[in-house]
């Protein structure tokens, strides 16, 4: 094993890991509350460790037979969802001490998840109903919060993906256009087609801003930054504080999001309490997709951005609801009185 110096070995060092990780994360534009939950759960296993083998954890005491015994004790106590949640944020962790150098390989990286009662930990999509009504309210607030919600609902691109667009990561045609996600998770850049509708949403958007003739997509397109223009490198999502021009964050659409999610809650188009977000208009997109091109699992992970079929395989499970439909339906019901 490699001979860390005296000073990694002391309980400061992994600790100044963490925070310096955290704040990777933040920079990286993780959620404030994945942000938390995964600072939660690091906090909490290197307390763990330091009870269950008596000394301060250590980068060359930080080994898999650790994080297997870490995962084993959760699971005496925590439910299966809560334990791969721990699971999920010690690779991350684990991902990136290894891109940092301080240490050789990922202790989490081949843990496995544990198992979860069937139809349970299933993403939820919003009803037809709800999609139709976060619609209305999108298009009552105004063309940028409708093309916002248009666009992560018909791609299923990230929210802070979603902010980070500038005008030339996005082709528009009048027959057809793209979306370059440049910072996709994991640095991995990805192109996701753009539909008939997504393109309209932006258009309209983008009109009074370009100085187009009109909304309609040929004189969007007409003059729509690209390539070398001057406005190809800025941000899309403008907003205004105090009569100046300015990028939108990630954090000011999760609030645009969230106030058209309590409008909704508030007309009875979702229930009170509805936890709706961005993310669960990226769910709403891959069960949609799923639904209506079944099994093409690899193409979904193209869009989405995942790195693993095993992340994406979650939206083929088949819900308690829909497996007791197909039980019903099956010929040995009709044996019955």
């Amino acid at each position: 094993m490699h001979a860390f110096p005296d000073s990694v070995l002391t309980r400061g060092i992994v600790h100044s890991a963490v925070d310096q990780w955290l704040a990777a994360l933040a920079a990286d534009d993780a959620s404030p509350q994945t942000i938390r939950r995964y600072a939660t759960v690091v906090h909490d296993f290197i307390a763990w460790y330091a009870s269950a083998y008596g000394e301060p954890l250590a980068f060359p005491h930080l080994v898999p037979t650790v994080v297997i015994a870490y995962r084993n004790h959760l699971q005496k106590t925590r439910q299966p969802s809560t334990v791969n949640v721990h699971i999920s944020a010690l690779r991350t962790w684990g991902t990136w001490l290894v891109d940092e150098g301080s240490m050789f390989q990922n202790p989490a990286q081949r843990l496995k998840v544990v198992g979860r009662a069937m139809g349970s930990g299933i993403p939820k999509k919003l009803s037809d109903h709800a999609i139709n009504g976060l619609l209305a309210e999108a298009q009552r607030a105004g063309p940028r919060e409708y093309a916002i919600v248009m666009l992560i609902l018909q791609t299923g691109v990230r929210i802070g993906e979603c902010a980070a667009l500038c005008w030339g990561d996005i082709t528009m045609g009048e027959r057809r256009g793209d979306v370059l996600v440049r910072s996709g998770k994991g640095r991995k850049a990805r192109i996701i087609p753009l539909t008939l509708s997504v393109r309209q949403a932006l258009a309209v958007y983008a009109a009074p801003l370009l100085g187009a003739r009109s909304a309609s997509l040929r004189d969007v397109v007409a003059v729509w930054p690209h390539g070398a223009d001057a406005n190809a490198q800025t941000p899309i999502w403008q907003t205004r504080k105090r009569h100046v021009s300015a990028a939108l964050t990630a954090t000011a659409m999760r609030r645009i999001i969230a106030t058209l999610v309590r409008l909704c809650e508030a007309r009875g188009v979702l229930p009170p309490d509805s936890q709706v977000s961005a993310h669960t208009l990226r769910h709403t997109f891959a069960m949609v997709y799923l639904t209506e091109h079944s099994g093409d699992l690899a193409g979904l992970a193209t869009i989405l951005g995942h790195s693993s079929l095993d992340i994406t395989r979650i939206y083929a499970n088949p819900t308690t609801e829909q497996l007791r439909q197909r039980m019903e339906g099956l010929a040995l019901n009709g044996f019955g009185e």
